[in-house]
């Protein structure tokens, strides 16, 4: 008896309960990152001030806001990676059938690198 794990009189079955007939969690990924302290208290502030829980105002925050890119080595080859893989989607169809053959991954790479690009000729012309 002494070598018995402790077991409450409340749990009937040793048994976990499984998941197998309910659906999956929907958002079943963990992002993580790093920030300051300080940082940290200003995120925490912005958050008690929208009033949204923290992972809707994260999701919120990354998917629509909009984001300063400065352009360098890194970013154009990622650019250019991702037209050169939409390119050779578009090249496997036929000139009228575009809808089916982009992704849904796909449509949003290019509605960025459009917003990227479009940015960086503003700019440029404003520089002229």
């Amino acid at each position: 008896m002494a070598d018995k794990i402790y077991r409450r009189t409340t749990q009937s079955s040793p048994i976990l309960k499984s998941n197998a007939g309910k659906k999956a969690r929907k958002r079943n990924v963990i992002l993580n990152f790093r920030v300051t302290e300080q940082e940290k208290n200003l995120i925490e502030k912005r958050i008690e001030l929208s009033g949204l829980k923290k992972s809707d105002y994260f999701i919120e925050s990354c998917l629509y806001q909009k984001i300063l890119v400065k352009g360098n080595i890194r970013t154009s080859d990622k650019m250019k990676e991702q037209l050169a893989r939409i390119a050779d989607a578009l090249k496997e169809c036929e000139e009228e059938n575009f809808f089916g053959v982009l992704s849904g991954e796909d449509v949003i790479a290019l509605k960025t690198i459009l917003e990227m690009l479009t940015k960086t000729a503003q700019k440029k012309g404003g520089e002229s």
